[in-house]
């Protein structure tokens, strides 16, 4: 947190991104908290759900889509599980706020609670910070330019600085590709094979542990695809790390 950004807290007392109440600023290691009390003890529970596949808690399950089990991902890291209207979840705006506000004080809260788990999966799998790259998956070229960011890459950004693992734009995306929104499970998996190319960057994937950052995995099927190609390049391993699934769809 820099001091532009603190000064600018001061002056503009900043809003739970969840509920959007005025909260005061709490700051732990020079990080503001996002969300209220109230909105922060949610998100907490939320992360306390366990999954229906293998019992754990959500920010310790590893279980993933079988379509990105097949494209050789070792596991999903997520924080929670994110349901759609219509049932009950108490941080839905603050999760889904990734997609529509580029709000810096959002992203590193998010690449903390990465920052937590990676260090746990890398440790397991005796890895170090150079032996693994940090990707993301490029957000469509219609939302980028309705919502003037991509969370993917900030996400990403966030979690590199903290990490201090490099950080490296594998993929280009396509300009054809419908929105997966629109589309069932099949179609997806369709759409997204011919969604991204990978950049010139065979030297930085060569070998390494890619972790692929995304918002919400739905049905896997843009992990799955971006997993694909980093193997193709020689990856040795790929993570995906996301803030949530939507459980329904995820087995």
């Amino acid at each position: 947190m820099g001091f532009f950004d603190l000064a600018t807290n001061l002056i503009f007392p900043p809003k739970c991104a969840n509920c959007g109440e005025l909260i005061s600023m709490e700051i732990t290691n020079r990080q503001i908290d996002p969300l209220c009390p109230t909105c922060r003890m949610h998100y907490e529970s939320e992360k306390q759900i366990e999954c229906k596949a293998c019992g754990l808690t959500m920010n310790f399950c590893r279980c993933m889509p079988k379509n990105m089990s097949r494209a050789q991902c070792t596991a999903l890291l997520k924080l929670v599980s994110y349901r759609p209207q219509g049932e009950d979840m108490k941080i839905r705006d603050f999760i889904y706020s990734v997609k529509h506000s580029n709000n810096r004080v959002t992203f590193d809260f998010f690449a903390e609670q990465f920052k937590e788990l990676l260090i746990l999966e890398m440790r397991g799998a005796s890895l170090l910070p150079d032996d693994c790259i940090i990707t993301f998956l490029p957000r469509s070229h219609k939302n980028k330019a309705n919502d003037g960011f991509d969370q993917g890459y900030e996400l990403a950004k966030a979690l590199s600085r903290k990490m201090g693992i490099e950080l490296v734009r594998c993929f280009d995306r396509k300009f054809s590709t419908t929105e997966q929104k629109n589309l069932n499970q099949y179609e997806r998996r369709l759409n997204m094979k011919s969604a991204y190319k990978l950049r010139d960057v065979e030297d930085k994937i060569k070998d390494k542990t890619v972790i692929l950052v995304d918002d919400i995995v739905t049905t896997g099927a843009s992990m799955a695809s971006g997993a694909r190609l980093l193997s193709s390049m020689g990856a040795f391993s790929v993570i995906g790390v996301c803030v949530g699934v939507t459980e329904k769809k995820n087995s």
